[in-house]
């Protein structure tokens, strides 16, 4: 409630945003709601959804997709994950209202016994008050944004629970979804391999040709570009920064405030909130009498945790983490800076109510001497001039092979670099000479877009420059251009001979399997019928709809027999081709229907797991109902 947002935030107020925490709900996330800015990315009856608060949710998540695809997000995901963002916002904020207007309500003791129970925020077991500063100050988040939302959360899964609990299954239906869910199929199945009709499948010079003739497309080379590029790296450059000790000491008085430890202070405060039904005047009266007890020789620890209002601070008697100033809003900032050790000062009004002051100590405004920083500054400086001068050569280079526009020789001379060739570049990267460019995979569709420009390929112009990495950039040229062209019959026939070989292969024992199922389903007894036909069958199994350990056409063909298709005296007979082109024949001889026996523990987490099913499923249509029914007007042109 006091400080700014902001990078590396400190002092009693940042707050963490919980990637994981408690509260998750069927569709969506936490939202973490912005107050800034007059735009808005949706409207949900009347409600504003801050477009700052979308932005940041998008970031989020696109970082994330980035880190699971490795590169580039496609088109087609990115549009569908924004509109999703925006509609988990919409949803969380109709679900808050709702809440809100059913009179759902979170208290103190509430979030107090939340806040302490997170994991993440405990230290052997016990909430840290430490830990939890910590990760404020890393996430930099407020207090009074963070409670905000956390309030709303919790009443959302009030009403989530409360929808939940409602839900019920009874006996028979549990019984009815058991015995579905948990069915087991006594099988017996054989396989004919394709693998058998491979040695005499035959194929004709015209069967051959009439393939050949009707897939032209798949037999095509690829389109592929002879390349020649230029290249600048950052390593290669800071080969090249000299440093003088001159140069070093103007350097040391250009960043001496840097190098100069900040002052800093540590300070308690109580804190009486204004808002929830407390006036101006009452805060300040409250504020006013406790610091009265304070100059009758109170104990400002023992004062602190009994009146203020500062969840984090409040259990540590006020006590706060060191700040430097500007860390906190004006007024307290103010106070804080003027202020002695020892000294208490107050009431404070911000915006967030009325503070009482105690500085306990203050520190640094120390500056590193030139020698003490030498090898800190030393490094900087190299690092600070091989950038600079990394970004001037990249400039140069981008001009200069502009200026020449179609050819780099003369531009790798001015600026002393080598001319690269790379040739039988395809769209998909790869060339003789490509692993001299030591290019991230992922940036191959960089190269390839400029390679394969019209400009570049009909007018052999150098391209713009293209970044690589943030310390390694090219510019490339198209020396020579190969159009895909066709392959002939005789480079391709070996490659179409096999196909047709293994379609027909596949074709043959199915044609075997489809008589084996005639004999089994025409009432030939299934161990004969397999001895006749030399097939050695799979051992006898009984397996479920999970069943992991044979293939997954014949488990579905297993589970597509009717249950009256089975009796004790007859079963049932199904062929499949599996997807390696074997042929498989299953003999079903039993279906078992799944069991549930009552009062077991077994049979609790079976009702649990249905009733909670159940009750997402009314939740979900819960929430459907409401968004029906809800004004919403969203933003179209939020994500240009």
């Amino acid at each position: 409630m006091l400080q700014k947002i902001r990078d590396n935030v400190k002092g009693w107020l940042g707050y963490l945003f919980f990637g994981t925490i408690a509260i998750v709900f069927i569709f969506w996330g936490v939202q973490m709601r912005s107050v800034s800015g007059s735009d808005y990315a949706a409207k949900v009856n009347g409600d504003r959804i801050p477009i700052e608060t979308i932005n940041r949710a998008w970031q989020e998540r696109q970082q994330r997709l980035q880190q699971m695809l490795h590169g580039e997000i496609p088109e087609a995901m990115k549009k569908a994950q924004q509109q999703a963002v925006l509609d988990e916002h919409i949803r969380t904020q109709l679900l808050s209202q709702r809440a809100d207007d059913l009179g759902y309500r979170v208290s103190n003791a509430q979030m107090r016994e939340t806040i302490s129970g997170f994991p993440d925020l405990q230290v052997d077991g016990k909430f840290s008050p430490e830990r939890y500063e910590l990760l404020l100050r890393q996430q930099g988040r407020s207090v009074p944004q963070f409670e905000k939302e956390l309030r709303a959360s919790l009443r959302v899964d009030q009403l989530q629970r409360g929808i939940a609990a409602s839900s019920f299954i009874t006996p028979g239906e549990l019984q009815r979804r058991q015995a579905l869910e948990g069915e087991r199929r006594e099988i017996e199945y054989a396989v004919i391999p394709m693998s058998g009709f491979l040695a005499n499948a035959t194929v004709s010079d015209n069967e051959v040709q009439t393939y050949y003739d009707a897939h032209k497309p798949d037999f095509m080379t690829p389109e592929t570009v002879d390349l020649e590029y230029l290249e600048l790296k950052l390593a290669d450059v800071a080969k090249d920064v000299e440093v003088s000790d001159a140069a070093l000491k103007e350097y040391y008085e250009q960043v001496k405030d840097r190098l100069t430890t900040p002052e800093r202070r540590k300070a308690r405060h109580i804190l009486i909130t204004v808002g929830d039904g407390v006036d101006d005047a009452s805060a300040k009266k409250k504020a006013e009498e406790v610091l009265a007890k304070l100059k009758a020789g109170g104990d400002f620890a023992t004062l602190a945790k009994q009146y203020s209002q500062d969840t984090i601070s409040a259990v540590k008697g006020g006590e706060l983490d060191w700040a430097t100033r500007g860390e906190n809003v004006g007024p307290y900032d103010e106070a804080l800076f003027a202020m002695s050790p020892g000294e208490v000062r107050g009431p404070i009004r911000t915006q967030f109510g009325y503070h009482i002051i105690k500085l306990d100590a203050k520190e640094g405004g120390e500056t590193k001497s030139f020698d003490a920083a030498r090898d800190e500054l030393t490094a900087e400086y190299k690092t600070d001039k091989a950038q600079s001068l990394f970004y001037d050569r990249s400039q140069k280079l981008g001009d200069e092979s502009f200026n020449a526009l179609t050819e780099l020789d003369t531009t790798a001379t001015a600026l002393g670099l080598p001319l690269h060739k790379i040739s039988g570049f395809s769209r998909q990267g790869g060339g003789t000479g490509s692993e001299a460019l030591d290019a991230d995979p992922k940036n191959i569709s960089k190269l390839a877009d400029a390679a394969f420009a019209a400009d570049a390929i009909d007018k052999r112009q150098n391209s713009s420059l293209i970044q690589l990495a943030d310390d390694h950039v090219v510019v490339i040229r198209v020396a020579a251009h190969r159009p895909p062209e066709q392959k002939p019959l005789a480079v391709v026939r070996l490659e179409i001979e096999s196909k047709l070989k293994q379609r027909a292969a596949k074709e043959a024992a199915a044609k075997r399997g489809a008589e084996l199922l005639a004999r089994v389903a025409g009432g030939a007894d299934w161990n004969k019928a397999l001895a006749e036909f030399k097939i050695t069958p799979v051992g006898n199994k009984s397996v479920t709809r999970t069943e992991s350990s044979i293939p997954a056409p014949v488990r579905q063909s297993v589970f597509a027999v009717r249950r009256d298709a089975v009796s004790a005296d007859k079963a049932a007979y199904r062929g499949v081709t599996i997807d390696n082109g074997d042929y498989s024949v299953v003999r079903v001889s039993a279906i078992h229907p799944g069991k549930l026996e009552a009062g077991t523990p077994e049979s609790a987490s079976k009702r649990q797991q249905a009733a909670q099913s159940l009750g997402n499923d009314e939740f979900g249509a819960y929430l459907a109902d409401v968004e029906a029914h809800a004004k919403i007007e969203r933003n179209p042109k939020l994500f240009e």
